[in-house]
C-alpha cells in the first residue's frame, strides 16, 4: 500500500457485492510497518588482555522500529557480544592473544536484523606473560648464578626483560 514505516495506521474495512455496501468494520488495532534498521557505522576496535573493546555509532534510520539492541562479531572465530539499545560500544571476550581479528555490528529491532557493517580496524590482543622458571641457582663467592628458562606463552608480545628479586633485602636485578 506504500505505507511509511515507523507510522502507526488503523484500518476499516467494507464489503461489497451486487446490492452494495455492508457497513463498516470496526477499526483494526494499530499496526506500525517497520522495516529492519540501516547498519551502525563508524566500527572500530581496541585491543585488550584476550579481548576488545567495539565501538559504533548507531544507524539514523531505525526503519520505522526502536532499536532493540547490537550484535558484535569478531573475525575470525566468530566470537560475539550483545550490547543492548542505546549503547555504543561492547567489548568481546574470549579472544587468543597474538591472534589478529577484526568486528562487524549488526543493529537489531522488531522486524529483525541490519545488514552488517564495515568492518573495524584490526587489533591484535595481547596480555602478560606467563610466570617463567628458575631451573637453578648456584651460590658463588657474594654472589648467585640464576638461570631462568622463559615461558613458552609470551602473552601475545616478545618478552624484553627478566627481573628477578633476593630475599631477604629486596634487591632486584633486571636482565
Amino acid at each position: 500500500l506504500g505505507l511509511t514505516n515507523g507510522t502507526a495506521y488503523t484500518f476499516r474495512v467494507i464489503a461489497t457485492n451486487g446490492v452494495g455496501d455492508s457497513e463498516s468494520s470496526t477499526v483494526s488495532v494499530t499496526a506500525t510497518p517497520a522495516s529492519v534498521p540501516d547498519a551502525p557505522t563508524s566500527v572500530s576496535a581496541v585491543a585488550g588482555d584476550s579481548s576488545a573493546t567495539v565501538s559504533f555509532t548507531a544507524p539514523i534510520n531505525e526503519g520505522g522500529a526502536a532499536i532493540t539492541g547490537y550484535t558484535v562479531t569478531a573475525s575470525p572465530g566468530g566470537a560475539t557480544c550483545t550490547a543492548p539499545a542505546g549503547a555504543t560500544s561492547c567489548t568481546v571476550s574470549g579472544l587468543s592473544n597474538a591472534t589478529t581479528y577484526s568486528f562487524t555490528v549488526v543493529a537489531n529491532n522488531a522486524a529483525g536484523s541490519s545488514p552488517i557493517s564495515n568492518s573495524s580496524n584490526s587489533v591484535t590482543p595481547v596480555g602478560p606473560p606467563a610466570a617463567p622458571t628458575i631451573t637453578s641457582a648456584t651460590r658463588g663467592d657474594g654472589k648467585a648464578t640464576v638461570v631462568i628458562v622463559a615461558p613458552t606463552d609470551d602473552g601475545g608480545s616478545p618478552i624484553t626483560q627478566f627481573v628477578i628479586t633476593v630475599q631477604p633485602g629486596g634487591q632486584t636485578i633486571t636482565t
